[in-house]
């Protein structure tokens, strides 16, 4: 694990001393939990606007993709696809 010196401003502060009376864990726990939640959160919205694939979220997140999209969905993340993108698909799955 690698350390970084970082400024927090006040409201992210108290956001951290919540998470920390409320969990009741270390603050620098409670800074890497919100900072994950960040990342999970960015990593899906890149997902949801098709700008990344679901394998794409996975590896970056480091689980498999069922996981991701079990946390995408948790997070009301239902995907990037419409129904033309699936039939499109099918389509050139049945004419090969």
């Amino acid at each position: 694990m690698k350390t970084k010196s970082i400024r927090i401003p006040k409201d992210i502060m108290s956001a951290i001393e919540i998470v920390e009376k409320e969990e009741k864990i270390e603050e620098s726990t409670a800074m890497r939990k919100l900072m994950r939640i960040g990342f999970e959160t960015y990593i899906g919205n890149l997902y949801r606007q098709g700008k990344i694939t679901l394998r794409e979220a996975a590896k970056l997140l480091g689980v498999n993709q069922i996981e991701a999209m079990n946390l995408f969905l948790d997070a009301g993340i239902k995907g990037n696809l419409d129904a033309s993108d699936v039939l499109a698909s099918l389509d050139r799955f049945v004419s090969k």
